[in-house]
């Protein structure tokens, strides 16, 4: 760690522009266009967010808020430029989020299940490194725990995205200035495998350690913020505001994207990475209305983040996703397709989670109880023979005729669309192209067809920064580099 850290100090000192380990070409250096360079970046990330869910989302918006999304609203907009991004990864055409974000955060793409680490094991220095070292502010908002593989990607480097207690030690050692969202585990002695009492060494070097919604309000503006608000992931926005379920109390993403702008605005340089992370959580669970839900969620922090380049021109917006998870989509239902309207709107009937619904149903005993459980989480009347359909999925014992559909969440959300109208084609991510939307300064830059590595390329160009880490050449079909498995098992658990 000291070498790198004397790497990266010679970085510094060297001036604005500096030697590469791996010298970019000029044409890449030249896509950012002489006095159009941000002094603010916000990446804000809807993971797992396909153009079905942007579709749902938007009908949601019309019913609940009698607007379209903002996210949408903005493509009409002038200075809005509007681009489509490749984000397969090193060892597949379907890319995990790890490996997405690390492309952003490291220009490189590697293996799925790793952050910011080679095929090979060599380690590549993150952008959050980079930017530290040629004085910009580094900030990190989500909904998921705040170790999780889409802000790690842009500070971490590990081997294995699952491991939170390494990451979390990582983001300490490397001085990331703000961190809010969940996670708590990964930072208390008690639920650390080394028992380290990580909070304890954030507030010694100097955080303010936040972990009540009321503690953004009050939190100092001349100290670094570790904001962890649960012991795992932000609880899902429709269980927060259905009433039925036991959750955490903690800040949406909209209050601590403005927490965090209010603690940035101040500051000659940041970057800040803002991800609606469990629009992805609810869309491995095929569960329609937590995804829409937290895309909902999302739109409101894009709003936050829109007032914020309004008073702060000087701000580039990059508004995309790391992939799209699952393709959920409002299906012709009836006649005509003339019931797809009426059944769309049971969404607002929808109280709980699948993960809720799901816990909520194997504690009834029989199949009155069943039914009326069923029917308070969800406003469905679940007929007897598709409850007989679903038990086997909800006792493990299910089979789908495809593959990735033999889980109870996947029955769950089948059974569900009979509701609702929305399914989904699996539980999986997606080889999607994915959109990208951007305004500001530095914003033509992100025009047109991009792969996730330009990303990267473009940022550290804005920053004055020549650094690249080494590329390495795309796997070949049918070989795999070692890797970790996202645990899509966790987002069962609410």
């Amino acid at each position: 760690m000291k070498s790198r850290r004397l790497f990266l100090k010679s970085l510094a000192a060297a001036g604005p522009v500096t030697a590469a380990v791996h010298a970019a070409p000029a044409k890449a250096r030249g896509r950012v266009i002489p006095g159009e360079t941000p002094r603010h970046i916000i990446h804000l990330v809807a993971d797992g967010m396909g153009s079905g869910i942007v579709a749902c989302a938007n009908h949601f918006s019309h019913l609940t808020r009698h607007r379209e999304l903002t996210w949408l609203s903005l493509i009409r907009q002038d200075g809005t430029n509007y681009g489509m991004m490749d984000v397969r990864s090193q060892n597949s055409l379907v890319t995990d989020s790890s490996a997405s974000s690390s492309a952003w955060g490291s220009g490189v793409r590697i293996p799925n299940g790793k952050v910011n680490q080679s095929s090979t094991g060599s380690k590549l220095v993150p952008l959050y490194e980079l930017l530290a070292s040629v004085g910009w502010k580094r900030a990190l908002v989500t909904t998921t725990e705040i170790t999780h593989a889409t802000p790690a990607g842009f500070a971490a480097c590990v081997k294995d995205r699952n491991n939170g207690d390494e990451i979390a030690a990582q983001y300490l050692d490397r001085r990331v200035d703000l961190l809010l969202g969940g996670g708590r585990k990964f930072f208390e002695s008690t639920s650390r495998k080394d028992k380290r009492d990580l909070k304890a060494d954030f507030r010694r070097a100097g955080y303010a350690v936040l972990e009540k919604a009321s503690d953004l309000a009050s939190a100092p503006r001349d100290q670094r913020w570790l904001g962890i608000f649960s012991a795992s992931h932000i609880p899902y926005v429709v269980d927060v505001q259905g009433g039925l379920s036991k959750v955490e109390a903690a800040p949406d993403l909209a209050e601590m994207t403005k927490a965090a702008l209010r603690r940035l605005a101040g500051e000659e340089r940041f970057v800040l990475q803002v991800e609606g992370g469990r629009v992805d959580h609810g869309a491995h669970n095929n569960d329609a209305a937590a995804a829409i839900r937290e895309m909902i969620g999302f739109d409101e922090a894009l709003d936050v983040c829109l007032a914020f380049q309004r008073e702060h021109p000087d701000t580039l917006l990059i508004i995309t996703t790391d992939h799209a998870t699952g393709n959920p989509g409002l299906n012709g239902m009836g006649e005509d397709y003339g019931k797809s309207n009426q059944l769309f709107r049971n969404l607002l009937s929808v109280r709980q989670s699948i993960p809720e619904i799901t816990k909520r149903l194997l504690l009834t005993e029989n199949q009155e109880g069943f039914a009326k459980a069923m029917f308070e989480s969800t406003g469905y009347l679940i007929s007897s023979r598709r409850q007989e359909l679903l038990d086997p999925f909800l006792k493990k014992k299910g089979y789908s005729l495809f593959e990735v559909m033999s889980s109870d969440v996947a029955a769950m959300g089948q059974v569900l669309a009979n509701h609702t109208g929305v399914g989904f084609t699996s539980t999986a991510h997606t080889s999607d192209l994915v959109p990208i939307l951007s305004r500001g300064p530095g914003a033509e830059a992100f025009r047109g067809l991009i792969n996730n590595t330009d990303v990267f390329e473009r940022y550290v160009d804005f920053a004055g920064v020549r650094f690249r880490n080494r590329q390495e050449p795309l796997i070949a079909e049918g070989i795999q580099a070692p890797g970790a498995i996202e645990r899509v098992s966790e987002y069962a658990l609410a």
